[in-house]
């Protein structure tokens, strides 16, 4: 029986849904949502680790439910945004209706996935609005995205910024562009003129490949099955051929909320 885990309004409406779907038992939070870095508390939670675990982000208590469940050998279910697509926590633009990833044991999809007609059925709506973009081989930078610092704590990569700039100056003369979450000038300008985008486990590598902009990352990454993650390659991209087939498997891995309601999601993590 799966235990989903509240934190506050917005991520609780698919962990609700699902555990609802799936017979499972819904830890409420104990009060109003807390701030990013203090954990909830479940008075009903009695630290059952027989059981597999449902949570929505790195925050609020969550990092050690998932630190725990891998202590105790016990799977995990994980939801986040939807890797394409989605707003965050309001209906998508395209769709008009909240669409999340859903992973088991991991963060991201990070493999190709060997998927069912029913799969290839459930994504054939989302063909229509995007394009994969030829490879390109010329750029004007290396975009580099660092992650933010509470990724950059929860993997324990506190220096990766600046051993990334280090490892690409040994190794080109291209200039290097980095680009924060600050930066408010369009992303898809950035990635037009670049020559290769690096990232840690950025989902701006999804944006960079269907560009065809070649991408580096690391190997935690949902860009794991098609980029280069030895930075010192940076003369050498990866212009893969399987870049629907890694489109697919992140679409397939991605569910609007009927598709959570409904058993669904619960359904292809189980059976995939």
């Amino acid at each position: 029986m799966i235990q989903g885990f509240e934190t506050r309004d917005n991520t609780d409406v698919p962990v609700r849904a699902l555990v609802n779907s799936a017979k499972g038992k819904l830890y409420k939070r104990n009060g109003p949502s807390v701030g990013q870095y203090e954990k909830t508390h479940w008075p009903e939670w009695e630290e059952d680790y027989n059981n597999p675990i449902l949570v929505f982000g790195i925050l609020r208590g969550t990092a050690d439910l998932i630190k725990n469940a891998h202590a105790y050998e016990q799977d995990w279910y994980y939801f986040d945004h939807a890797y394409m697509f989605g707003n965050k926590h309001s209906p998508s633009e395209i769709f008009n209706e909240r669409i999340y990833r859903l992973t088991k044991n991991w963060y991201h999809e990070t493999g190709l996935r060997q998927l069912k007609k029913a799969d290839y059925e459930r994504i054939e709506k989302y063909k229509p609005h995007y394009e994969l973009k030829p490879w390109k081989y010329e750029g004007d930078y290396i975009l580099v995205c660092p992650p933010s610092d509470h990724i950059t704590k929860y993997f324990r990569e506190p220096n990766w910024l600046d051993d990334t700039l280090k490892t690409l100056k040994k190794h080109t003369r291209k200039e290097i562009k980095v680009r924060t979450k600050q930066d408010t000038n369009p992303l898809q300008e950035d990635i037009d003129g670049a020559y290769a985008v690096i990232s840690f486990q950025s989902a701006v590598c999804i944006d960079a490949i269907i560009s065809g902009v070649p991408s580096f990352c690391g190997v935690v990454s949902m860009g794991n099955p098609v980029s280069e993650h030895d930075f010192s390659k940076i003369k050498e991209p990866i212009y893969s051929v399987d870049r629907q087939a890694w489109i697919n498997t992140l679409l397939a891995g991605q569910f609007t909320m009927t598709e959570i309601e409904n058993g669904t999601a619960w359904n292809y993590v189980n059976n995939t």
